[in-house]
Protein backbone atom coordinates (compact mmCIF):
# COMPACT_ATOMS: atom_id res chain seq x y z
CA UNK A 1 0.00 0.00 0.00
CA UNK A 2 1.27 3.49 -0.87
CA UNK A 3 1.64 6.26 1.69
CA UNK A 4 0.79 9.82 0.68
CA UNK A 5 0.96 13.14 2.50
CA UNK A 6 0.73 16.88 1.98
CA UNK A 7 3.59 19.31 2.58
CA UNK A 8 3.43 22.58 4.47
CA UNK A 9 2.23 25.71 2.69
CA UNK A 10 5.09 27.80 1.31
CA UNK A 11 4.35 31.50 0.75
CA UNK A 12 1.15 33.36 1.56
CA UNK A 13 -2.38 32.37 2.49
CA UNK A 14 -4.36 35.43 1.33
CA UNK A 15 -6.25 33.87 -1.58
CA UNK A 16 -8.43 30.94 -2.61
CA UNK A 17 -7.48 27.31 -1.90
CA UNK A 18 -6.93 25.08 -4.95
CA UNK A 19 -6.29 21.36 -4.52
CA UNK A 20 -5.39 19.28 -7.57
CA UNK A 21 -6.20 16.09 -5.64
CA UNK A 22 -9.73 15.76 -4.34
CA UNK A 23 -9.38 12.61 -2.24
CA UNK A 24 -7.77 9.21 -1.99
CA UNK A 25 -10.34 6.64 -3.13
CA UNK A 26 -10.83 3.15 -1.74
CA UNK A 27 -8.30 1.68 -4.19
CA UNK A 28 -5.53 3.86 -2.71
CA UNK A 29 -5.38 6.01 -5.83
CA UNK A 30 -5.38 9.81 -6.08
CA UNK A 31 -8.43 11.28 -7.80
CA UNK A 32 -7.97 14.56 -9.69
CA UNK A 33 -10.19 17.43 -8.56
CA UNK A 34 -11.97 18.09 -11.86
CA UNK A 35 -15.41 17.25 -13.30
CA UNK A 36 -14.28 13.80 -14.57
CA UNK A 37 -12.71 12.86 -11.21
CA UNK A 38 -10.25 10.55 -12.99
CA UNK A 39 -7.57 8.59 -11.19
CA UNK A 40 -4.02 9.93 -11.39
CA UNK A 41 -1.46 7.71 -13.16
CA UNK A 42 0.94 7.19 -10.25
CA UNK A 43 3.74 5.86 -12.50
CA UNK A 44 3.75 9.00 -14.66
CA UNK A 45 1.59 11.62 -12.92
CA UNK A 46 2.88 14.84 -14.54
CA UNK A 47 3.16 15.52 -18.28
CA UNK A 48 4.12 19.21 -18.17
CA UNK A 49 4.30 22.33 -16.04
CA UNK A 50 3.72 25.75 -17.62
CA UNK A 51 5.33 28.63 -15.70
CA UNK A 52 4.27 32.31 -15.63
CA UNK A 53 6.84 34.41 -13.78
CA UNK A 54 8.80 37.64 -13.50
CA UNK A 55 9.96 39.13 -10.22
CA UNK A 56 8.03 36.32 -8.49
CA UNK A 57 6.18 33.18 -9.61
CA UNK A 58 2.88 34.66 -10.80
CA UNK A 59 1.33 31.28 -11.54
CA UNK A 60 1.72 27.85 -13.11
CA UNK A 61 -0.42 25.15 -14.69
CA UNK A 62 0.17 21.40 -14.34
CA UNK A 63 -0.99 18.84 -16.90
CA UNK A 64 -1.59 15.48 -15.22
CA UNK A 65 -1.74 12.08 -16.87
CA UNK A 66 -4.70 10.01 -15.76
CA UNK A 67 -4.81 6.23 -15.35
CA UNK A 68 -7.09 5.89 -18.41
CA UNK A 69 -4.47 7.59 -20.64
CA UNK A 70 -6.24 10.95 -20.86
CA UNK A 71 -4.94 14.16 -19.28
CA UNK A 72 -6.24 17.20 -17.43
CA UNK A 73 -4.70 20.57 -16.58
CA UNK A 74 -5.03 22.44 -13.30
CA UNK A 75 -4.05 26.13 -13.07
CA UNK A 76 -2.67 27.98 -10.04
CA UNK A 77 -2.50 31.77 -9.89
CA UNK A 78 -2.03 34.04 -12.90
CA UNK A 79 -1.58 32.48 -16.33
CA UNK A 80 0.26 34.67 -18.85
CA UNK A 81 -0.88 34.55 -22.51
CA UNK A 82 2.72 33.68 -23.41
CA UNK A 83 4.27 31.29 -20.87
CA UNK A 84 7.64 32.13 -19.32
CA UNK A 85 8.64 28.49 -19.81
CA UNK A 86 7.21 25.00 -20.26
CA UNK A 87 8.75 21.98 -18.53
CA UNK A 88 7.81 18.74 -20.29
CA UNK A 89 8.22 15.22 -18.90
CA UNK A 90 8.76 12.12 -21.03
CA UNK A 91 7.08 8.81 -20.10
CA UNK A 92 10.08 7.74 -18.00
CA UNK A 93 10.44 10.96 -16.00
CA UNK A 94 9.17 11.73 -12.50
CA UNK A 95 9.23 14.89 -10.45
CA UNK A 96 11.49 13.96 -7.54
CA UNK A 97 12.00 17.43 -6.09
CA UNK A 98 10.60 20.94 -6.01
CA UNK A 99 12.70 23.75 -4.56
CA UNK A 100 12.49 27.50 -4.25
CA UNK A 101 12.02 30.46 -1.94
CA UNK A 102 8.73 31.72 -0.51
CA UNK A 103 7.60 34.21 2.11
CA UNK A 104 7.56 37.98 2.64
CA UNK A 105 8.17 40.15 -0.41
CA UNK A 106 9.09 43.73 0.54
CA UNK A 107 8.14 45.23 -2.83
CA UNK A 108 4.65 43.66 -2.95
CA UNK A 109 4.06 43.83 0.83
CA UNK A 110 2.74 40.28 1.08
CA UNK A 111 3.89 36.67 1.27
CA UNK A 112 4.46 35.09 -2.14
CA UNK A 113 6.42 32.42 -4.00
CA UNK A 114 9.66 34.16 -5.00
CA UNK A 115 11.00 31.34 -7.18
CA UNK A 116 10.48 27.67 -7.96
CA UNK A 117 12.51 24.93 -9.64
CA UNK A 118 12.15 21.24 -10.39
CA UNK A 119 14.37 18.15 -10.15
CA UNK A 120 13.33 15.48 -12.65
CA UNK A 121 14.50 11.85 -12.58
CA UNK A 122 14.51 9.57 -15.63
CA UNK A 123 13.68 6.03 -14.44
CA UNK A 124 15.03 4.51 -17.67
CA UNK A 125 18.46 6.16 -17.83
CA UNK A 126 18.94 6.86 -14.10
CA UNK A 127 19.78 10.50 -14.81
CA UNK A 128 18.43 13.72 -13.36
CA UNK A 129 17.88 17.17 -14.78
CA UNK A 130 16.95 20.48 -13.22
CA UNK A 131 14.45 22.95 -14.65
CA UNK A 132 14.57 26.47 -13.22
CA UNK A 133 14.59 28.12 -10.88
CA UNK A 134 11.87 30.37 -12.30
CA UNK A 135 10.98 33.77 -10.86
CA UNK A 136 13.22 36.03 -8.75
CA UNK A 137 13.49 38.35 -11.75
CA UNK A 138 14.71 41.20 -9.54
CA UNK A 139 17.32 38.92 -7.88
CA UNK A 140 16.05 39.80 -4.39
CA UNK A 141 16.21 36.23 -3.03
CA UNK A 142 13.53 37.15 -0.51
CA UNK A 143 11.61 34.54 1.42
CA UNK A 144 12.82 31.33 3.02
CA UNK A 145 14.17 28.38 0.99
CA UNK A 146 12.07 25.22 0.67
CA UNK A 147 12.57 21.74 -0.79
CA UNK A 148 10.00 18.95 -1.12
CA UNK A 149 10.76 15.48 -2.54
CA UNK A 150 8.70 12.88 -4.43
CA UNK A 151 5.98 15.29 -5.59
CA UNK A 152 2.90 13.74 -7.22
CA UNK A 153 0.59 16.76 -7.38
CA UNK A 154 0.22 20.42 -6.44
CA UNK A 155 -2.04 22.68 -4.43
CA UNK A 156 -2.04 26.43 -3.94
CA UNK A 157 -3.48 29.53 -2.41
CA UNK A 158 -4.01 32.06 -5.19
CA UNK A 159 -5.97 34.99 -6.56
CA UNK A 160 -7.03 33.29 -9.82
CA UNK A 161 -8.61 36.33 -11.52
CA UNK A 162 -5.48 38.50 -11.29
CA UNK A 163 -3.62 39.05 -14.60
CA UNK A 164 -0.30 38.95 -12.65
CA UNK A 165 0.91 38.24 -9.11
CA UNK A 166 -1.94 35.78 -8.54
CA UNK A 167 0.03 32.99 -6.83
CA UNK A 168 0.28 33.50 -3.07
CA UNK A 169 1.42 30.12 -1.74
CA UNK A 170 2.03 26.56 -2.86
CA UNK A 171 1.96 23.08 -1.27
CA UNK A 172 2.59 19.60 -2.59
CA UNK A 173 1.15 16.10 -2.42
CA UNK A 174 4.00 13.66 -1.92
CA UNK A 175 4.59 9.91 -2.15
Amino acid sequence: MNSFSSSALFGGDDGVLSQDILFLNGDHQFVINDPKKGQLDLKHPIQKIVISCGWVVDGFAVTYQLADGSSTTKAHGSQFPKASDVVTFNQNERLVGVFGRAGPQSYYHRNMVNNIGFVIFDTETGTTRTAGPYGNGNRSNQGAPFYVSDVLAFGSIAKPDEPALGLCGVFFYTD
